[in-house]
C-alpha cells in the first residue's frame, strides 16, 4: 500500500472535517502495515490544506462568512428528551453565536489571523451579561431555599451547606449542558426519592451530569436511579461507578448504551433475589447479552425462581429431557439448582444454548428459522419453561445468527480475540443475500479499494486489514472516560460553546459567591433582630432601645386616637323627631299604661340621662321627647339649663 496523498483528499468529502477524517483513517492504515506505532495526527500544514480549501469555496470574501462559518453557524444545540433541554439551551452559549469567532480562533491556530482577535471576539459573546448572571444565580439559590424547607422540610446549616454544594456545581454541570433548574430539581427529587435528607457533594453532582449525559440523557431520571441502587446497599458514588463501568463496557462491544444501562437499572433489584457470581457487573453482563440475543431477561429470572425448590427442577429437567435436543445443563436439576442460588449468569448462557439448537438456516428464504419437528418442540419447550414461543424463536434464531457470524470470520481466517469477536459480531447483521455483513464506513471503504457503491462487506470475506480498521474504533471507545462519551455527542462547535458556558457559569458563581457571603453575614444580623423583637413579645424589656422604640410608636399611636376622639366629640348632633301618635287629647282619659304623665321622679331621670347621653345644640338647650303634652305643636321640651 503506497502512502496516502492529502491532495487526493482535499476536498472529496464534503466538508474539512470529513476530508481531514479519511486521510487520517488512511494514515492509520498506512502505519499499521508499515508496523508504525501509534495514531496519526494531522500536522498543522496539512490542517491549514483542508481549512483553506472550504474557506476559499466560499463568498470568496475573507472578512465575511464563507463555508466553514456558515456551517458552524448552522450548529445550534439540538433541543429534546436525551438532549438538551429548552430550559438548559437558553442558560447556555448557543454555537451560532460564537461562530465567527470560532473560526478566527482556529484560523489564528493556523497562523493566518491573531489569536488575540479570536478570543476576544469569543469571550465578548460568550461572558457578556455576568452580572446579570451572577444576580440570577443569587435568585436562584433563594426559589432553592424555598424548596428545600417546603418540600423537604430542612433549614439551617444542613440546608445551607446543601445549597452551597448545588451551587458550586453548577458550572460543572452546565459543561455538560444541563441548567441550574435541572441540577437543582434533581437534587431535591434525590432526596424525595430516599425519604430522607439525602446529601451529594458537589463532586458527586458533577460527576452525575457526566454520567448523566454519557448513559441515560436526562439528568432528573438520575434520582429514581440513585434510588433503586440504595434499596439493595448501594451508595451514590458507587451507582456512578456501576453504571460508567456497564456503559463503557456496552460500548466496547458495539451496544446501545443507553439501551443496556436502561435494563441495567430496571433490573438492579434482582441481585439480592438470586446468586450473581459476579456481583453488580454479572447483572449488566446478563443485560449486553440480553441485548445481543434479544431475549427477556425475565424468562431468567423466573426459571431461577422455578428451580429454587428441588422438586420443581427435578420435574423441569425431566419434561425438557423427553423433548429432546441440546438441552445442556437444563437437563441438570441440581446443576440448575446450584446456578439459580450462585450463577444466575450461567443459567441465562444454559438457556441460550439450548434456543439456538432449535434455528436452522433456509436456503430457500435466505434467514434462520424454526421449521418442522423442531417447531413442535419449541413450542413444548417454550410452555415447560414458562415463557412464551415467540421470546424463545427470536433468541433462538439470534444465537444461530451469532453462531454463524463467528463461524464466517473463522472462514476468513480473522485473528481476533473473543471481545473483539463479539464486537464485530454485534455491528453484523443478516445481508440480503442470507449472508452475515457488516458495514464500512466511506473513509474505510475508499482506502480498502471498495466501490463508491459498496457499504458492506460479507463477513466471510473479511480481510484482516478491513478488520483491524474496524477495530480501530474499539480500541477508541476504550480509551474513552465517561466525560469523553458524553462530549462526544456534540460537535466540535458545540463542545467549544459548552465550555465557554462552563467558564461563564464559573464565573458567575464566583462573584455570586460574595454575595451569597455577604448574605450569610446579614441572616445573622436579621436573625439576632427577630430574636430580640421576639423576646419583647415574651415579656423581656431588658433592651433599653427596643423599649423606648415601641414606647415612643405607643405614644404616637394614643396620640392619634386622641385626636380622632377629640374631633368626634366636638360635632354637634342634629336632634331627633319623636313618634307622638301615643299622644292623646287632653280632655279624654287615657287607658294606655305606656301612655302615661311623667312623674316628677321620672322627669328627672330623663334630664340626667338626657344630659350624660345627648349632645349640646348652638341654643345651649337639651333636648328630649315629650310625650306629656299632646297640645305641644313641635313635639319637643325644652328645659334652660
Amino acid at each position: 500500500m503506497n502512502k496516502p496523498l492529502i491532495s487526493d483528499y482535499i476536498g472529496k468529502f464534503g466538508s474539512a472535517d470529513a476530508d481531514s477524517g479519511a486521510y487520517i483513517d488512511a494514515m492509520n492504515m498506512y502505519n499499521k502495515n508499515n508496523n508504525i506505532s501509534g495514531r496519526y495526527s494531522l500536522t498543522q500544514g496539512e490542517s491549514q490544506q483542508f481549512l483553506s480549501h472550504y474557506h476559499k469555496k466560499g463568498s470568496g470574501d475573507t472578512s465575511g462568512k464563507g463555508v466553514i462559518s456558515k456551517a458552524v453557524s448552522a450548529q445550534g444545540f439540538t433541543t429534546g428528551y436525551g438532549m438538551i433541554s429548552a430550559e438548559a439551551s437558553t442558560e447556555l452559549i448557543g454555537a451560532d453565536k460564537i461562530a465567527d469567532a470560532a473560526v478566527s480562533i482556529g484560523k489564528a491556530l493556523f497562523g493566518s489571523q491573531s489569536l488575540k482577535d479570536g478570543l476576544k471576539g469569543l469571550f465578548s459573546t460568550g461572558l457578556s451579561n455576568l452580572y446579570e448572571g451572577m444576580v440570577n444565580i443569587v435568585n436562584k439559590e433563594v426559589e432553592l431555599r424555598n424548596k428545600l424547607n417546603s418540600q423537604i422540610g430542612i433549614g439551617k446549616e444542613l440546608s445551607r451547606g446543601y445549597r452551597d454544594n448545588i451551587v458550586n456545581a453548577y458550572d460543572g454541570v452546565q459543561g455538560m449542558g444541563y441548567s441550574f433548574d435541572e441540577l437543582a430539581d434533581t437534587a431535591i427529587s434525590a432526596t424525595k426519592e430516599t425519604g430522607r435528607f439525602f446529601t451529594m457533594n458537589e463532586s458527586v453532582m458533577e460527576n452525575m451530569a457526566v454520567t448523566s449525559r454519557a448513559f441515560i440523557g436526562d439528568m432528573k431520571e438520575m434520582a429514581p436511579i440513585l434510588r433503586s441502587f440504595e434499596l439493595v446497599g448501594i451508595g451514590a458514588e458507587k451507582t456512578l461507578e456501576n453504571i460508567n463501568a456497564g456503559g463503557k463496557s456496552s460500548l466496547t462491544l458495539g451496544l446501545n448504551i443507553r439501551k443496556t444501562t436502561e435494563e441495567f437499572q430496571k433490573n438492579i433489584g434482582r441481585i439480592n433475589q438470586y446468586g450473581f457470581e459476579n456481583g453488580v457487573q454479572g447483572l449488566n453482563r446478563m443485560v449486553q447479552k440480553s441485548v445481543e440475543f434479544r431475549m427477556n431477561m425475565q424468562n431468567v429470572f423466573d426459571i431461577a425462581e422455578k428451580v429454587m425448590s428441588p422438586e420443581k427442577a427435578i420435574d423441569l429437567a425431566a419434561n425438557l429431557q423427553v423433548l429432546g435436543g441440546a438441552i445442556g445443563s437444563l437437563g441438570d436439576p441440581f446443576q440448575m439448582m446450584y446456578m439459580a442460588t450462585n450463577n444466575v449468569e450461567g443459567l441465562q448462557d444454559a438457556l441460550i444454548g439450548a434456543a439456538e439448537s432449535l434455528a436452522v438456516y433456509s436456503e430457500e428464504n435466505g434467514k434462520f428459522e424454526i421449521t418442522g419437528v423442531n417447531l413442535r418442540r419449541a413450542r413444548a419447550m417454550a410452555e415447560e419453561l414458562g415463557m412464551s414461543y415467540q421470546d424463545l424463536s427470536q433468541m433462538a434464531i439470534a444465537a444461530a445468527e451469532r453462531t454463524s457470524a463467528a463461524a464466517d470470520l473463522m472462514t476468513a481466517g480473522i485473528a481476533v480475540d473473543d471481545k473483539e469477536k463479539e464486537f464485530i459480531t454485534n455491528l453484523a447483521r443478516m445481508g440480503k443475500d442470507g449472508k452475515m455483513v457488516i458495514e464500512v464506513p466511506p473513509s474505510i471503504a475508499e482506502s480498502l479499494g471498495l466501490a463508491k457503491d459498496q457499504s458492506t462487506i460479507a463477513l466471510d470475506e473479511l480481510s484482516q486489514t478491513a478488520a483491524n480498521a474496524i477495530l480501530e474504533n474499539q480500541k477508541e471507545f476504550e480509551k474513552m472516560n465517561p466525560k469523553d462519551i458524553a462530549l462526544e455527542q456534540f460537535t466540535e462547535t458545540q463542545k467549544l460553546a459548552l465550555t465557554v458556558s462552563e467558564i461563564a457559569a464559573m464565573l458567575k458563581v464566583e462573584f455570586a459567591n460574595t454575595y451569597r457571603s455577604m448574605g450569610a453575614d446579614m441572616d445573622k444580623y436579621i436573625k439576632q433582630a427577630d430574636d430580640m423583637l421576639k423576646n419583647y413579645i415574651k415579656g423581656d424589656r431588658s433592651n433599653t432601645d427596643i423599649n423606648a422604640e415601641i414606647e415612643s410608636r405607643r405614644k404616637e399611636l394614643n396620640t392619634k386616637v386622641q385626636e380622632n376622639s377629640t374631633k368626634t366629640s366636638t360635632q354637634p348632633l342634629t336632634p331627633t323627631n319623636v313618634n307622638n301618635n301615643q299622644q292623646t287629647n287632653q280632655n279624654n282619659t287615657n287607658t294606655d299604661p305606656n301612655n302615661k304623665p311623667l312623674t316628677a321622679a321620672e322627669m328627672e331621670r330623663i334630664m340626667r340621662d338626657a344630659r350624660t347621653q345627648t349632645k349640646y345644640d348652638d341654643k345651649g338647650k337639651i333636648v328630649i321627647s315629650n310625650t306629656i303634652d299632646s297640645s305641644n305643636p313641635n313635639g319637643y321640651l325644652y328645659v334652660d339649663l
